[in-house]
């Protein structure tokens, strides 16, 4: 079984900085020494009403996290790769496994609808959700280009690479070398630099609980991350990835394999401390985040099997018991949440969890107090990948 997790930072709060890094810190260095196997860090920009407020820059704060640790990996969770200029990607994530020494985890997705996305790539616009989706496949594609090819060209609906008509005139690189440059210096082949550290390129992990996404990372080799689902649901996606890959690529897979789920989970005493921790957090994140996707692609209904139905009953039920029931969310004591590893593990073959510990209004030494009796009392129980 492999843990991850991906630090709280304050959601719903707005604190200084130099504290929110502080904190995390702190958590990784716990999450290491209980044998955590990777850190992510999400993105968000533009956080003025403090509930967005994660790291802008995922891969710096990878930095930052992985020199004050000696061996945890790092991951994005995801690099919202429409919005960033792709061979800047692949250049920062490569410095990124060098500076490591190939403890990297590439994550990636398409982001979600909101107001940063056009503010830094107007064709990121998620409005037109069909173009954003292709700009995004188009900018996976030029990342493991720059990876894996030497030298690598690319001509797309976004991008070409090298832009045509630079002809080098930079002494320094005579004689032109016929791999990236014609005879009369025209550049037209490309080199990154450093290349990754890990061969041929550090793992990517998809974020997605779209079939499509995990047919496509089946048929490519990637990993997938979904966040937490009904197993109906969870089922359709993971048998997606397995015969993608395994039509693709020859080989049997096991279900789950290559696969992980990220889940909102909180360890206390007992039951009812828990309850009464989490209840008021979970009820105002989860209509912050109903409020966030209008259309309804994270109400209640998102959280059914898809031939299931809404009841009255469950639409009167606050967010907290709604998703209790449904097992969405793992909250309670520590036989609580391993109970639901080995139940998703039996029936789901889920063998990867990524703690999800987002909690406005919880105090931070809670979150530290629910990790410690997660490491302690959940974790020993499982054969940990670390």
């Amino acid at each position: 079984m492999r843990f991850d997790f991906i630090p709280f930072f304050n959601p719903g709060e707005t604190i200084p900085w130099t504290q929110t890094v502080a904190m995390m810190r702190e958590q990784t260095q716990v999450g290491e020494e209980a044998g955590f196997k990777t850190v992510w860090l999400t993105e968000h920009h533009f956080a003025h009403n403090g509930y967005l407020n994660a790291t802008p820059n995922p891969v710096l704060m990878c930095a930052d996290l992985a020199a004050h640790c000696k061996k945890i990996r790092v991951g994005q969770a995801p690099i919202v790769l429409p919005d960033w200029h792709p061979l800047r990607v692949a250049e920062d994530v490569a410095l990124l496994d060098n500076m490591t020494d190939g403890r990297v985890d590439f994550g990636a997705a398409k982001g979600i609808n909101e107001r940063a996305t056009l503010q830094f790539n107007i064709d990121a616009d998620r409005r037109d959700d069909k173009k954003c989706y292709r700009l995004f496949r188009e900018s996976l594609d030029i990342v493991i280009k720059a990876w894996t090819e030497d030298p690598f060209t690319h001509k797309g609906e976004f991008y070409e690479f090298p832009v045509p008509g630079w002809h080098e005139t930079n002494r320094m690189f005579l004689p032109h070398d016929n791999r990236y440059h014609n005879d009369d210096g025209e550049y037209v082949g490309m080199y990154i630099h450093p290349r990754p550290v890990q061969q041929p390129h550090p793992p990517v992990w998809l974020m997605s609980n779209a079939p499509f996404t995990y047919e496509f990372a089946g048929r490519s080799g990637y990993n997938v991350v979904a966040m937490s689902s009904p197993k109906g649901n969870l089922r359709a996606c993971w048998n997606a990835y397995k015969e993608a890959a395994d039509k693709t690529h020859g080989k049997l897979l096991d279900p789950g394999e290559n696969l992980g789920m990220c889940v909102v989970i909180y360890v206390a005493d007992t039951m009812e401390q828990a309850a009464q921790v989490i209840r008021p957090s979970i009820n105002k994140y989860y209509e912050l985040l109903s409020g966030t996707r209008p259309s309804g692609e994270w109400m209640k209904k998102a959280y059914l099997n898809k031939d299931e139905e809404l009841s009255d009953e469950d639409a009167k039920k606050d967010w907290f018991d709604f998703l209790m029931e449904r097992k969405i969310i793992w909250v309670g004591t520590a036989d609580y949440v391993a109970e639901r590893i080995e139940e998703f593990r039996d029936d789901v073959n889920v063998n990867h969890i990524m703690l999800l510990q987002q909690f406005p209004g919880v105090d931070y030494s809670k979150i530290l107090k629910s990790m410690d009796l997660f490491s302690e009392y959940v974790m020993p129980r499982f054969d940990v990948d670390q």
